[in-house]
């Protein structure tokens, strides 16, 4: 059962426990901020909830451009449409936590 629930939180491919995931993993847990969270990625495509996240766990363009085979403008551009969407630039530290979160309540919503 913990194993499923770590591997729902996990973004990307790859072997997991739940101190890799704690933060996801909490966030995730029902609450009244699930819904609210979740709907900041709502508007997102999953293009561009792929490049976020892709993104957020390489922490720069080029290596993220290179996961997703594509240009690292590619990626500017679509982390600009994500800022637009959003309101939370995921190139901003201070919008990083949030967006995580963000994608985090988004994998826990049925």
């Amino acid at each position: 059962m913990l194993a499923r629930e770590v591997l729902a939180v996990a973004s990307g491919p790859g072997l997991f426990r739940l101190t890799d995931v704690l933060l996801e993993y909490q966030l995730s847990r029902p609450s009244a901020a699930l819904g609210p969270l979740a709907e900041i990625v709502a508007p997102l495509t999953e293009e561009l909830v792929q490049t976020l996240e892709v993104y957020l766990r390489r922490g720069s363009r080029r290596p993220a451009a290179s996961e997703l085979h594509v240009h690292p403008n590619t990626v500017d551009y679509r982390l600009r449409r994500v800022a637009e969407l959003t309101g939370l630039d995921p190139t901003r530290i201070e919008h990083v936590t949030l967006l995580t979160a963000a994608l985090a309540a988004r994998r826990a919503r049925p």
